[in-house]
Protein backbone atom coordinates (compact mmCIF):
# COMPACT_ATOMS: atom_id res chain seq x y z
CA UNK A 1 0.00 0.00 0.00
CA UNK A 2 1.45 3.37 -0.86
CA UNK A 3 2.31 6.33 1.75
CA UNK A 4 -0.55 8.56 -0.07
CA UNK A 5 -3.37 5.60 0.50
CA UNK A 6 -2.01 4.79 4.49
CA UNK A 7 -2.21 8.42 5.16
CA UNK A 8 -5.65 8.84 4.09
CA UNK A 9 -6.84 5.83 4.97
CA UNK A 10 -5.56 6.59 8.73
CA UNK A 11 -7.14 10.18 8.41
CA UNK A 12 -10.62 8.66 7.83
CA UNK A 13 -10.06 6.21 10.73
CA UNK A 14 -9.14 8.70 13.22
CA UNK A 15 -10.93 11.51 12.51
CA UNK A 16 -14.71 10.10 14.30
CA UNK A 17 -14.45 11.17 18.14
CA UNK A 18 -14.02 8.49 20.45
CA UNK A 19 -14.32 10.40 24.06
CA UNK A 20 -13.85 8.47 27.39
CA UNK A 21 -14.74 9.29 30.66
CA UNK A 22 -12.16 8.38 33.66
CA UNK A 23 -13.78 7.78 36.87
CA UNK A 24 -11.94 8.74 40.40
CA UNK A 25 -12.64 6.01 43.36
CA UNK A 26 -11.68 6.32 46.91
CA UNK A 27 -10.76 3.86 48.73
CA UNK A 28 -12.70 3.13 51.97
CA UNK A 29 -9.49 3.59 54.01
CA UNK A 30 -8.38 6.66 52.22
CA UNK A 31 -7.60 9.50 54.97
CA UNK A 32 -10.12 11.63 53.56
CA UNK A 33 -12.92 9.14 54.22
CA UNK A 34 -11.21 8.32 57.66
CA UNK A 35 -11.60 12.14 58.36
CA UNK A 36 -15.16 12.23 57.73
CA UNK A 37 -16.16 8.98 59.91
CA UNK A 38 -13.88 10.33 62.94
CA UNK A 39 -16.06 13.65 62.82
CA UNK A 40 -19.00 11.66 62.52
CA UNK A 41 -18.45 9.17 65.33
CA UNK A 42 -16.88 12.06 67.74
CA UNK A 43 -20.16 14.55 66.62
CA UNK A 44 -17.56 17.44 66.20
CA UNK A 45 -19.11 19.16 62.68
CA UNK A 46 -17.07 21.20 60.47
CA UNK A 47 -17.30 23.53 57.76
CA UNK A 48 -16.38 22.57 54.56
CA UNK A 49 -12.80 23.76 53.22
CA UNK A 50 -14.53 26.10 50.47
CA UNK A 51 -17.02 27.66 53.62
CA UNK A 52 -13.51 28.88 55.48
CA UNK A 53 -11.80 30.00 52.59
CA UNK A 54 -9.36 27.15 52.10
CA UNK A 55 -8.68 26.28 49.09
CA UNK A 56 -7.68 22.49 48.63
CA UNK A 57 -5.20 21.22 46.10
CA UNK A 58 -6.25 18.78 43.46
CA UNK A 59 -5.89 15.13 44.81
CA UNK A 60 -2.26 13.87 43.33
CA UNK A 61 -3.05 11.15 40.96
CA UNK A 62 -0.33 8.21 40.04
CA UNK A 63 2.76 9.43 38.31
CA UNK A 64 3.00 12.66 40.66
CA UNK A 65 0.84 14.57 38.51
CA UNK A 66 -2.69 16.64 39.79
CA UNK A 67 -6.43 15.44 38.40
CA UNK A 68 -7.67 18.55 37.06
CA UNK A 69 -4.19 18.71 34.86
CA UNK A 70 -4.85 19.29 31.20
CA UNK A 71 -5.17 16.34 29.82
CA UNK A 72 -3.68 15.68 25.84
CA UNK A 73 -6.02 15.10 23.66
CA UNK A 74 -6.38 11.93 22.26
CA UNK A 75 -4.10 12.14 19.33
CA UNK A 76 -6.14 9.52 17.01
CA UNK A 77 -9.54 11.53 17.40
CA UNK A 78 -7.84 15.25 16.62
CA UNK A 79 -7.80 15.28 12.90
CA UNK A 80 -10.52 17.17 12.06
CA UNK A 81 -9.43 20.15 14.43
CA UNK A 82 -6.05 19.86 13.74
CA UNK A 83 -7.16 20.43 9.84
CA UNK A 84 -9.14 23.23 10.31
CA UNK A 85 -6.27 24.40 12.82
CA UNK A 86 -3.81 23.95 10.19
CA UNK A 87 -5.97 26.14 7.36
CA UNK A 88 -7.41 28.87 9.78
CA UNK A 89 -4.53 29.97 12.26
CA UNK A 90 -2.15 32.99 11.58
CA UNK A 91 0.58 31.25 11.55
CA UNK A 92 0.13 29.41 8.70
CA UNK A 93 -0.62 32.63 7.18
CA UNK A 94 3.00 33.81 8.30
CA UNK A 95 5.18 30.70 7.46
CA UNK A 96 3.69 30.25 3.96
CA UNK A 97 4.07 34.09 3.19
CA UNK A 98 7.77 33.74 4.25
CA UNK A 99 8.54 30.35 2.62
CA UNK A 100 6.63 30.42 -0.57
CA UNK A 101 8.87 33.49 -2.44
CA UNK A 102 12.16 31.69 -1.03
CA UNK A 103 10.24 28.34 -3.10
CA UNK A 104 9.59 30.56 -5.90
CA UNK A 105 13.26 31.84 -5.79
CA UNK A 106 15.01 28.67 -5.63
CA UNK A 107 12.37 27.03 -8.36
CA UNK A 108 14.44 28.82 -10.47
CA UNK A 109 17.87 26.75 -9.58
CA UNK A 110 15.85 23.73 -9.03
CA UNK A 111 18.00 21.67 -11.79
CA UNK A 112 21.59 23.20 -10.45
CA UNK A 113 20.54 23.13 -7.14
CA UNK A 114 20.16 19.09 -7.56
CA UNK A 115 23.64 18.98 -9.93
CA UNK A 116 25.58 20.95 -6.68
CA UNK A 117 23.49 18.22 -3.77
CA UNK A 118 24.74 15.67 -5.98
CA UNK A 119 28.18 16.69 -6.83
CA UNK A 120 28.93 18.02 -3.18
CA UNK A 121 26.88 16.05 -0.61
CA UNK A 122 28.13 12.25 -0.38
CA UNK A 123 25.11 9.86 -1.03
CA UNK A 124 26.47 7.73 2.14
CA UNK A 125 26.69 10.48 4.67
CA UNK A 126 22.49 11.50 4.27
CA UNK A 127 21.80 7.77 3.71
CA UNK A 128 20.32 8.14 7.66
CA UNK A 129 17.93 11.32 6.98
CA UNK A 130 16.05 9.49 4.14
CA UNK A 131 15.14 6.62 6.43
CA UNK A 132 14.59 8.28 9.51
CA UNK A 133 12.62 11.44 7.58
CA UNK A 134 9.98 8.40 6.48
CA UNK A 135 6.61 9.60 7.76
CA UNK A 136 6.18 5.81 8.96
CA UNK A 137 9.50 5.79 10.87
CA UNK A 138 8.53 9.90 12.35
CA UNK A 139 4.94 8.30 13.41
CA UNK A 140 5.72 5.34 14.65
CA UNK A 141 8.16 7.22 17.21
CA UNK A 142 5.87 9.59 17.99
CA UNK A 143 3.66 7.24 18.85
CA UNK A 144 6.13 5.60 20.99
CA UNK A 145 6.30 8.03 22.92
CA UNK A 146 2.56 8.92 23.43
CA UNK A 147 2.20 5.21 24.71
CA UNK A 148 5.16 4.92 27.04
CA UNK A 149 3.91 8.65 28.05
CA UNK A 150 0.16 6.65 28.54
CA UNK A 151 2.20 3.40 30.06
CA UNK A 152 4.46 5.18 33.03
CA UNK A 153 1.49 7.80 33.83
CA UNK A 154 3.39 10.70 32.49
CA UNK A 155 0.98 13.28 31.15
CA UNK A 156 3.87 15.50 29.87
CA UNK A 157 5.53 12.50 27.85
CA UNK A 158 2.34 11.32 26.89
CA UNK A 159 0.89 15.31 25.55
CA UNK A 160 4.57 16.01 23.71
CA UNK A 161 4.25 12.29 22.03
CA UNK A 162 0.42 13.07 20.71
CA UNK A 163 1.33 16.43 19.37
CA UNK A 164 3.99 14.88 17.43
CA UNK A 165 1.50 11.85 16.16
CA UNK A 166 -1.08 15.05 15.57
CA UNK A 167 1.40 16.90 13.65
CA UNK A 168 2.92 13.91 11.45
CA UNK A 169 -1.33 13.26 10.35
CA UNK A 170 -1.22 16.96 9.34
CA UNK A 171 1.85 17.41 7.70
CA UNK A 172 0.94 14.40 5.68
CA UNK A 173 -2.22 14.74 4.91
CA UNK A 174 -1.65 18.58 3.72
CA UNK A 175 1.62 17.18 1.67
CA UNK A 176 -0.30 14.57 0.06
CA UNK A 177 -3.06 16.22 -0.91
CA UNK A 178 -0.99 19.17 -2.60
CA UNK A 179 1.31 16.01 -4.53
CA UNK A 180 -1.97 15.15 -5.88
CA UNK A 181 -2.70 18.77 -7.00
CA UNK A 182 0.73 19.79 -8.45
CA UNK A 183 1.74 16.09 -9.32
CA UNK A 184 5.07 17.36 -10.12
CA UNK A 185 8.06 14.71 -11.28
CA UNK A 186 11.15 13.98 -9.24
CA UNK A 187 14.51 15.01 -9.88
CA UNK A 188 15.17 11.16 -10.72
CA UNK A 189 11.81 10.78 -12.69
CA UNK A 190 11.05 8.02 -10.94
CA UNK A 191 7.19 9.48 -10.26
CA UNK A 192 5.42 12.54 -10.11
CA UNK A 193 5.00 13.34 -6.18
CA UNK A 194 7.72 15.89 -5.81
CA UNK A 195 6.00 18.56 -4.37
CA UNK A 196 6.47 19.60 -1.33
CA UNK A 197 8.74 16.55 0.33
CA UNK A 198 6.87 14.27 2.66
CA UNK A 199 10.08 13.15 4.19
CA UNK A 200 10.79 17.48 5.18
CA UNK A 201 7.60 17.82 6.31
CA UNK A 202 7.25 15.22 8.93
CA UNK A 203 11.10 16.35 10.43
CA UNK A 204 10.40 19.77 10.73
CA UNK A 205 6.75 18.60 12.28
CA UNK A 206 9.12 17.21 14.63
CA UNK A 207 11.37 19.36 15.17
CA UNK A 208 8.49 22.50 15.48
CA UNK A 209 6.51 20.42 18.20
CA UNK A 210 9.95 19.64 20.00
CA UNK A 211 11.02 22.97 20.13
CA UNK A 212 7.34 24.44 21.35
CA UNK A 213 7.43 21.93 24.21
CA UNK A 214 10.46 21.58 25.06
CA UNK A 215 12.27 24.79 24.09
CA UNK A 216 15.06 25.97 22.54
CA UNK A 217 17.90 23.65 23.37
CA UNK A 218 15.68 21.02 21.95
CA UNK A 219 14.00 22.87 18.69
CA UNK A 220 18.30 23.81 17.76
CA UNK A 221 19.28 20.50 17.17
CA UNK A 222 16.17 18.98 15.90
CA UNK A 223 15.79 22.07 13.33
CA UNK A 224 19.66 21.15 12.51
CA UNK A 225 18.45 17.42 11.55
CA UNK A 226 15.60 18.35 10.16
CA UNK A 227 17.75 20.52 8.23
CA UNK A 228 19.64 17.48 7.73
CA UNK A 229 17.13 15.36 6.04
CA UNK A 230 15.84 18.07 3.56
CA UNK A 231 19.68 18.24 1.87
CA UNK A 232 19.32 13.66 1.81
CA UNK A 233 16.42 13.80 -0.06
CA UNK A 234 18.34 16.94 -2.36
CA UNK A 235 21.51 14.44 -2.26
CA UNK A 236 19.19 11.41 -3.07
CA UNK A 237 17.86 12.95 -5.97
CA UNK A 238 14.29 13.15 -4.84
CA UNK A 239 13.50 16.07 -4.40
CA UNK A 240 14.37 19.60 -6.02
CA UNK A 241 15.28 22.97 -3.90
CA UNK A 242 11.57 24.43 -3.63
CA UNK A 243 9.98 21.04 -2.92
CA UNK A 244 12.17 20.76 0.48
CA UNK A 245 11.45 24.74 1.20
CA UNK A 246 7.72 24.02 1.15
CA UNK A 247 8.03 20.91 2.66
CA UNK A 248 9.77 22.58 5.69
CA UNK A 249 7.04 25.47 5.23
CA UNK A 250 4.36 22.58 5.74
CA UNK A 251 5.81 20.79 8.72
CA UNK A 252 6.39 23.95 10.74
CA UNK A 253 2.45 25.26 10.18
CA UNK A 254 1.93 21.61 11.20
CA UNK A 255 3.39 21.48 14.47
CA UNK A 256 2.36 24.96 15.47
CA UNK A 257 -0.85 23.73 14.43
CA UNK A 258 -1.30 21.41 17.01
CA UNK A 259 0.70 23.21 19.94
CA UNK A 260 -1.88 26.30 20.19
CA UNK A 261 -0.79 27.55 23.69
CA UNK A 262 1.87 25.16 24.32
CA UNK A 263 5.44 27.36 25.20
CA UNK A 264 5.98 31.32 25.40
CA UNK A 265 8.72 31.86 23.09
CA UNK A 266 8.68 34.47 20.35
CA UNK A 267 10.64 34.12 16.71
CA UNK A 268 10.90 35.62 13.89
CA UNK A 269 11.44 32.64 10.88
CA UNK A 270 13.21 32.70 7.51
CA UNK A 271 14.25 30.18 5.05
CA UNK A 272 17.10 31.11 2.24
CA UNK A 273 18.05 29.48 -1.11
CA UNK A 274 22.02 28.75 -0.83
CA UNK A 275 24.01 27.26 -3.36
CA UNK A 276 24.05 23.99 -2.77
CA UNK A 277 21.12 23.99 -0.80
CA UNK A 278 19.33 26.11 1.51
CA UNK A 279 19.41 28.37 4.89
CA UNK A 280 17.04 28.41 7.60
CA UNK A 281 17.30 31.11 10.28
CA UNK A 282 15.58 31.78 13.40
CA UNK A 283 15.99 35.22 15.11
CA UNK A 284 14.44 35.29 18.99
CA UNK A 285 12.06 38.26 19.74
CA UNK A 286 13.28 40.10 23.13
Amino acid sequence: MSLRVCVFVAAVLFSSPQWTNAQIVVPQDSPAVSSAVDHAETGIATAPAADQGIVLPPAPAPGGFTFGAPTPKNPFTSVGHDLKTFFTQKDTRVIVGLFLPAAAVAHTWDQAGVRESQAHLTDSYFEVGNIAGNFLVQTGAAVGTWAIGKAIDNQQVAAVGGDLVRAQFVSQIVVQGVKFATRRQRPDGSDNHSFPSGHTASAFATASVLNRHLGWKFGVPAYGFATYVAMSRMSANKHHMSDVIMGAAVGLAAGRAVTVGVGSAKFDLGFAPTQGGAAVTFTKRQ
